[in-house]
């Protein structure tokens, strides 16, 4: 082969590694922002599943209080939390929540199961409060002010830990810078 073709055959072989080059190179790019973005999304979702969850959880709360002043009875005050309980989850909730760190954001995991133990807390102190109620017909006695208040206060600490945990994940996982 002479010179000028041995040249016009490097030529078109670079121009065309390059453009192969080029379209893996856009492939991954791409690949990686759309990831980003999905994990972006799927954070987003998260934070507000957590966020619906603790609100919801605050409505069940402020209908313990007129039972604890003796202003309602216990069948008030489930009704107050029937009535709640019948508005939609626009988020999905603790199910939501639970499905999306399970798959997406396993490192929240222990923000998580540090929630479920805190509700653990206060469903064994409600449950105390419904047996008291049965046995007395009231329970504006005893002192469940002060042990539903912690219960209330580790729940929502608990909470607020798993959200603070959310964002660390989103910031790492979904290309938020910090």
């Amino acid at each position: 082969m002479d010179g000028p073709t041995v040249a016009l055959i490097v030529g078109i072989g670079t121009i065309m590694a390059s453009g192969v080059m080029s379209s893996v190179v856009t492939y991954h790019l791409n690949r990686n922002r759309t990831q980003t973005i999905f994990l972006r999304e799927k954070a987003e979702q998260l934070y507000l599943s957590a966020d619906e969850f603790g609100k919801s959880f605050a409505a069940q709360v402020i209908t313990y209080y007129p039972l604890l002043d003796g202003k309602i009875d216990y069948n008030q005050m489930l009704d107050m939390q029937i009535e709640h309980g019948k508005s939609d989850k626009k988020y999905g909730g603790a199910e939501t929540m639970t499905m999306l760190v399970e798959i997406y954001f396993p490192s929240v995991r222990p923000a998580l199961e540090d929630v479920w133990k805190a509700r653990e807390g206060f469903n064994k102190i409600t449950s105390d409060i419904k047996l008291a109620w049965q046995a007395n017909g009231h329970v504006n006695q005893g002192g469940w002010k002060l042990s539903f208040a912690n219960a209330t206060n580790a729940i929502n600490s608990s909470i607020n830990a798993l959200q603070r945990q959310i964002v660390v994940a989103a910031r790492v996982h979904a290309g938020v810078k910090q």
